[in-house]
């Protein structure tokens, strides 16, 4: 018997979260929420910087995913339920930026080429520990720490940290390669 579950049972568990959801299984709506709503806030917050907001972009991205599930059957989902639920809330993101924030800035204000953005190796760091790098964020600079949150911990692809947070995506990389730098300094120091 295996001491761990295999990889696919949450992706199966997700699939079938989703199922009972699209039957109408009050319940099952309840969990489905309870999961996802603190990471769905958590980047509407991320975008918005508003409480109020947050939590209109997180109704939104809800409502708009229990729509579309009507449309889907939850067995055909690729990869996690996560990166099918993920759109939503970034798109509520996006749409909040195009109607109060303005377009992304055309040109990036950084070079991911010149600091090596596009080819560190970041496993090198997970093996050192979680806890470890949870301690390192207080010391990032606050749009690294949203970066890498999004990212790291929450799940997005960069695009969609990209889309979250109204930035070019070459900023989004710089700003990461550059959070990844301070908590490896930081996990230097012990």
């Amino acid at each position: 018997m295996a001491l761990l579950p295999p990889r696919n049972s949450q992706a199966q568990s997700s699939s079938n979260i989703l199922l009972d959801v699209k039957k109408g299984n009050q319940q099952a709506r309840n969990e489905f929420i309870w999961q996802n709503q603190e990471r769905f806030y958590a980047i509407a917050f991320m975008a918005s910087g508003d409480p109020e907001v947050a939590t209109q972009l997180t109704i939104m991205a809800f409502k708009n995913a229990f729509a579309a599930l009507k449309q889907l059957n939850p067995k055909q989902l690729a990869g996690a339920a996560w990166d099918w639920l993920s759109q939503f809330i970034v798109d509520a993101c996006a749409e909040f930026h195009m109607q109060y924030s303005g377009q992304q800035p055309v040109n990036p204000t950084t070079d991911p080429s010149a600091d090596g953005s596009a080819q560190m190796d970041w496993e090198t760091t997970v093996i050192l520990g979680p806890q470890r790098v949870k301690r390192c964020l207080s010391s990032l600079a606050e749009e690294q720490r949203n970066v890498y949150i999004l990212r790291h911990q929450l799940g997005l692809a960069y695009d969609q940290v990209a889309t979250v947070l109204n930035q070019n995506p070459d900023n989004v990389m710089a700003w990461l390669f550059r959070a990844r730098v301070q908590i490896v300094k930081c996990l230097g120091r012990g």
